[in-house]
């Protein structure tokens, strides 16, 4: 119950200067592929998700504004699949090959 506490805390009480869960450094050592959905809404700032893009080494950034017409959501969401589809995890048998 303290770590959901602490959670909820970090995420909706206290106004982090970057993004709610993580700072600039865990972003910037962060290995893991990152897709960056671009949006303008007070909950996700352009700039910050534009930080986040710059600062993850291994960061794609889909197009802006994604969600404006049928078009653009079909774009990202391909853009989606495709980087899921690259690094979906693979098995012991599967890395072997």
């Amino acid at each position: 119950m303290q770590m959901i506490s602490d959670f909820l805390n970090n995420m909706y009480t206290k106004r982090a200067d970057f993004v709610f869960t993580v700072d600039r450094d865990f972003v910037r050592n962060c290995q893991t592929p990152v897709l960056v959905l671009p949006d303008d809404i007070p909950a996700h700032p352009y700039a910050t998700a534009m930080e986040t893009a710059l600062l993850a080494p291994n960061a794609q950034v889909s197009l802006y504004p994604w969600n404006e017409n049928d078009r653009k959501i079909a774009l990202a969401l391909r853009h989606i699949r495709d980087i899921l589809a690259t690094n979906a995890p693979t098995t012991p048998a599967e890395a072997a090959e």
